[in-house]
C-alpha cells in the first residue's frame, strides 16, 4: 500500500476490494493479525488503512444502490 492516493475516492475499485479481502481474512486469523491490519498510518494510507477502505467501499455501494434504484 502506499500514499499514492491522495484520497479516496481515487483508489480504484479493485484495489479496495483486494484490500476489503486482506481485512476480512485478518478477521478470521485471530487479535494478532487484526491488529496488524487495522492500524491507523500517518500519513494516512488512502488504500490501506481499514477505517478509510471500509468507508470508501460503503460510500460506493451506496452510490451503486442509488444509481439502480
Amino acid at each position: 500500500m502506499s500514499t499514492k492516493y491522495k484520497e479516496a475516492k481515487e483508489v480504484p475499485t479493485e484495489s479496495l476490494c483486494e484490500r476489503l479481502e486482506q481485512l476480512s481474512n485478518a478477521i478470521t486469523k485471530g487479535k494478532e493479525q487484526m491488529e496488524r491490519e487495522f492500524t491507523m498510518r500517518v500519513p494516512a494510507e488512502v488504500d490501506r488503512d481499514a477505517d478509510i477502505v471500509l468507508s470508501e467501499a460503503a460510500r460506493r455501494l451506496r452510490e451503486t444502490l442509488n444509481q439502480q434504484s
